[in-house]
């Protein structure tokens, strides 16, 4: 028989031998070590963090590589199984078709993680599949143009690989020919083996993922960052999904009826039924009437008004106002204002995100919709010209629909000026200006506004936002800013020093646009000023927002000069709406009164994160205290001097012996109905 029939010949299935252990070792390790790069690089996994998860323990370290071995040799066998027996019909040779299948299961991970790493670096670390559907408009076909127009850059790369595969299948086959003609052959596992071995390795994966997921969140927030574990976890899911309502095994939350389709974690409530369908806090009873927002009705049109700036600031921690920095104030205007005017420290956000927590001060509802009646619409019924000004780009993720700029007499945000950008790009989640060029284009605004006219005036301030530092701010504060790259959890102090000095900026910014606000339509007007969010710095182990609803990130500046009244204590972001119609002061009244903040210790602000239909984490809060539920871990946690759960304790309105705790979980509930429409809209 010719050598080139005895390539074509099928090998008979044999036993392991060392070339094939080899081979998987090798793959584990491509892959783990490839993984870990683009971990870091992504994520700052192993480092800062950014809005997620990290390690930088020797123990945490260690089980994630242990943990990931182990779901990626899962991923590596299954592979093999289905690809080898596959392949083995075009006729290549043993040795052309195990090189084809073990390049398959390391490059197809492989190269799943670059896009994801090049999705990031283009547009942002929020991105996912989700977002960039958002971003596109919801139109699945954009979408995916926008992909592929983002991932362009990876093409020689994959042309690269295609051409060194190719020649890797010459090679393989070159190389057993000249075995074959020695009498060489090559014995690899039978694909039962395979099959056996993927099942042990993924039985042992998804108990991995299930220990580590109560003992060690965090290496459970990696490994699910990669492919191997994102296919085992859901085949887990599809697996023990038996009432096939989407939860199942290794699901968080868990399914608390597993068998029962109509009750699973975030299953719209019923009111009144008898059956809890979420699972927690048992049936919402008809008519609970949850914590609101701030209500009150429009004042009548037709009286002079008086101008109002709001400032809107971006990841701007309530503790910068009054904090000096190495002996000098980071905010010596914002605390002047306060002096003058009147601030709150008891005021939060609901949910530590921008788009959000933007449409509920706006819209005044903690259950927002697109097409909602903000602000605008409130100004302009009153007669005023409203402006909108932001440093970075207002679409996004719906925004516009949130906001309604729309109906804007002036509207101008970082998208008219992309080509000067600050941030690392220009696309929607991080496009972003400075400060300076901002208030260039407010300041042109104001010397072509009539005087007489009133003005609503809207301006978004964003430096503060991650990274911290850009090429355009001003050295305020005798700061070094660290480097992106450098920004890590055991640096945190040069982290928050070059957070100051941007924060610092922002304080001149306001300052100089409110002494030209000022020069130009005189001191009978209002300012507000408060933020989107604060922003932790390695509190409870996190840098960023979104993961907690601690002070940290929930707690947000709220400045008051020019405009009276009494203001709640706590305050939402919700609440503004309904307090500026209750205390917006006319012309011609004097100079009003500072605003004073009442404190109310049984007012409460609901609080959530990520997602108002489907949170991690649901929290009340009142003026010294809160109670926060966490979905994942079903454990209801209080802060705060009482010790109590039980009335007198509860919020005003809560039935006698109602506890906080199922308070909290109906609030969330009715307002959740709310969102889905299927209940009266929020006020």
């Amino acid at each position: 028989m010719p050598p080139s029939d005895r390539i074509l010949q099928p090998a008979r299935p044999g036993p392991w031998l060392p070339s094939w252990a080899v081979l998987l070792a090798l793959s584990l390790a491509v892959l783990g070590a490839a993984e870990a790069v683009l971990l870091e690089l992504g994520l700052t996994y192993f480092s800062s963090g950014f809005n997620g998860a990290y390690i930088d323990s020797v123990p945490l370290i260690a089980g994630f590589f242990a943990s990931s071995t182990l779901v990626d040799l899962f991923l590596i066998l299954g592979v093999w199984a289905l690809l080898v027996p596959l392949l083995s019909r075009l006729r290549l040779g043993p040795l052309a078709v195990w090189t084809l299948a073990g390049v398959a299961a390391v490059g197809a991970p492989i190269a799943h993680d670059l896009a994801r790493y090049q999705l990031y670096a283009v547009l942002g670390r929020v991105v996912s599949v989700r977002a960039l559907w958002q971003l596109a408009g919801r139109e699945t076909t954009v979408a995916a143009s926008e992909a592929a127009g983002q991932l362009q850059s990876l093409a020689p790369m994959l042309v690269a690989l295609a051409a060194a595969l190719v020649l890797l299948v010459l090679a393989a086959r070159r190389i057993e020919a000249g075995l074959a003609d020695r009498g060489a052959r090559f014995a690899p596992p039978a694909t039962r083996t395979l099959w056996g071995a993927c099942l042990v390795s993924g039985v042992a994966g998804a108990l991995t993922l299930l220990l580590a997921g109560q003992a060690a969140p965090r290496i459970v927030a990696g490994l699910l960052a990669k492919p191997s574990a994102k296919a085992l976890a859901e085949i887990v899911r599809r697996v023990s999904d038996v009432d096939r309502d989407g939860f199942g095994l290794l699901s968080r939350p868990s399914d608390p009826a597993p068998f029962d389709a109509s009750i699973h974690p975030y299953a719209a409530e019923v009111p009144g039924n008898g059956i809890d369908e979420d699972g927690v806090g048992g049936d919402l009873p008809p008519g609970f009437a949850p914590v609101e927002a701030a209500s009150a009705d429009l004042p009548p049109p037709g009286a002079p008004r008086r101008h109002l700036l709001v400032i809107f600031l971006e990841s701007f921690r309530a503790d910068l106002v009054e904090r000096r920095f190495e002996g000098r104030e980071i905010t010596p205007f914002l605390n002047r204002l306060s002096r003058e005017g009147a601030l709150s420290w008891k005021a939060y956000v609901h949910t530590p995100f921008t788009v959000p927590s933007r449409a509920q001060f706006f819209g005044g509802r903690l259950d927002f919709a697109p097409g909602q009646d903000t602000l605008v619409a409130d100004f302009r019924q009153l007669g005023y010209t409203v402006a909108h000004f932001s440093g970075q780009d207002d679409s996004l993720s719906g925004s516009e629909a949130l906001l309604g700029t729309a109906r804007a007499d002036a509207f101008y945000d970082a998208r008219q000026d992309r080509e000067r950008h600050t941030g690392r790009t220009a696309n929607e989640s991080a496009l972003q200006i400075s400060w300076k060029l901002l208030e260039e284009r407010v300041l042109a605004f104001l010397e072509q506004h009539d005087p007489a006219r009133p003005l609503f005036l809207y301006v978004n301030i964003v430096d503060t936002h991650f990274p911290y530092h850009h090429d355009e701010l001003d050295d305020i504060l005798g700061v070094e800013p660290i480097a992106r790259h450098a920004i890590r959890a055991d640096r945190a102090e040069r982290v928050w020093a070059t957070y100051a000095n941007t924060a610092a900026n922002v304080d001149r910014a306001i300052e100089r646009l409110v002494e030209r606000w000022w020069a130009r339509l005189g001191r009978d007007g209002g300012i507000l000023i408060t933020a989107d969010h604060g922003q932790s710095f390695y509190e409870n182990g996190v840098l960023g927002h979104g993961q907690f609803l601690d002070a940290s990130q929930t707690q947000v500046p709220f400045v008051l000069w020019g405009i009276g009244g009494d203001w709640p204590e706590p305050l939402g972001l919700a609440d503004v709406r309904g307090l500026l119609r209750r205390n917006l002061p006319r012309a011609g009244e004097g100079t009003a009164l500072p605003a004073r903040f009442v404190p109310d210790p049984e007012r409460w602000i609901f609080q959530y994160v990520p997602r108002l239909d489907r949170p991690r984490r649901i929290a009340l809060r009142s003026l010294d205290r809160s109670v926060q539920y966490v979905f994942e871990s079903g454990r209801t946690s209080l802060e705060g001097p009482h010790e109590s759960l039980r009335a007198p304790d509860a919020p005003r309105g809560a039935p006698d012996g109602e506890d906080l705790p199922t308070w909290l979980i109906r609030t969330w509930e009715a307002h959740a109905l709310r969102l889905a429409g299927r209940g009266e809209p929020a006020s």
